[in-house]
């Protein structure tokens, strides 16, 4: 094992104790965070700014402001149905969080960014939401093969967040995603 990969391993290591990785409760015993704590917009917000390129990003933190910038820009061209644009946006924005998930893979509502700064951490549940709306734009079209495998996608994602963090959000967004794969009786 060569000196850097013995420096990530035990970086991995610590975070883990600090997080409780090994201790974690299970989702039925953990706390439901509120939609006004943890929510889209709160997101967003906190990840406005000098925007991250992909060439730019080095940490994993990079990675997740890319990939929550990304996602703001989708949503503004996905508001304005724009969908083909969207659609890229979208795309880029999961390239981002998939790289992050390479090496950090634990949603929170509490990540210490650094000394004293916290953030939300949700890529598995923004991942979750890229997912359902590309599957509602392919549905918009009249695509219902595609946005089907989106939407199963999407569940998996956020069946994952809440694995690690019971949100409001991630509740929310199981019940929408359930009732979109659910056949209709007709």
């Amino acid at each position: 094992m060569n000196i850097k990969s013995l420096i990530i391993l035990l970086g991995f290591l610590s975070w883990g104790a600090v997080h409780g990785c090994a201790t974690s409760p299970p989702p039925g015993n953990m706390p439901l965070i509120p939609l006004q704590q943890a929510n889209l917009e709160a997101v967003i917000e906190e990840n406005e700014g000098l925007d991250v390129n992909w060439e730019n990003a080095k940490e994993v933190r990079d990675f997740y402001r890319g990939g929550v910038q990304q996602k703001a820009k989708a949503e503004r061209k996905y508001q304005e149905k724009n969908y083909p644009e969207a659609m890229k946006l979208y795309i880029s924005s999961n390239e981002f969080f998939s790289k992050l998930l390479e090496y950090l893979d634990e949603d929170t509502a509490d990540y210490n960014l650094f000394e004293g700064t916290s953030i939300l951490f949700f890529p598995n549940l923004l991942l979750a939401d890229n997912n359902l709306k590309m599957g509602r734009i392919f549905d918009a079209r009249g695509r219902k093969g595609p946005a089907h495998r989106y939407w199963k996608r999407a569940l998996s994602w956020v069946k994952r967040s809440l694995k690690f963090e019971r949100t409001e959000w991630g509740l929310a967004l199981q019940d929408e995603l359930s009732q979109l794969l659910t056949p209709k009786k007709d």
